[in-house]
């Protein structure tokens, strides 16, 4: 079940190095509000719900040697349009794990949910959840290890995302 061309597009592909968490929350949406996606309240609200709810994801589960990852999202209102945003980190930066918060993991990747309804978010984030499960481990690896937003792009379409 691969998520439809609508909510993946190349220009909401991002490679990036950011200085910490909130760093990268900010240059994403700099992009973001660029793109008309969201709404001028959306970076403080990404930023206090991952604080609030973490959603980093040890990656061990998945397959070996693969980033760990994080899925932040925030509020429908802040939203404009519905997209999954990829996040390539050239170094990782910092998440609390959704699992154990008091955890800190090296996150390498993130996937941006963006949502205008309600519980939208929920259900890209299953979506999401359904393709890292389904994927080949040799696939995301690939995936994970694009270096540019239009290979990483790419690599997303080929493997089914």
């Amino acid at each position: 079940m691969g998520v439809t061309s609508e909510l993946l597009k190349a220009e909401s592909c991002f490679v990036l190095r950011a200085e910490d968490r909130a760093d990268m929350f900010a240059q994403v949406y700099k992009k973001l509000l660029e793109q008309g996606l969201v709404a001028a309240g959306f970076l403080d609200q990404v930023v206090d719900r991952e604080e609030d709810f973490p959603t980093g994801l040890a990656s061990c589960n998945l397959a070996p040697g693969l980033p760990n990852l994080a899925f932040p999202h925030t509020e429908g209102c802040f939203v404009k349009q519905q997209r999954v945003v990829p996040i390539k980190l050239l170094a990782p930066v910092s998440f609390k794990s959704m699992v154990d918060p008091s955890r800190e993991l090296p996150v390498g990747f993130c996937f941006m949910l963006l949502d205008q309804k309600a519980d939208g978010q929920a259900e890209l984030l299953a979506r999401t959840m359904t393709f890292l499960s389904q994927a080949e481990p040799a696939a995301l690896s690939w995936i994970f290890a694009q270096t540019d937003p239009a290979g990483l792009y790419s690599a997303l379409r080929e493997e089914g995302f």
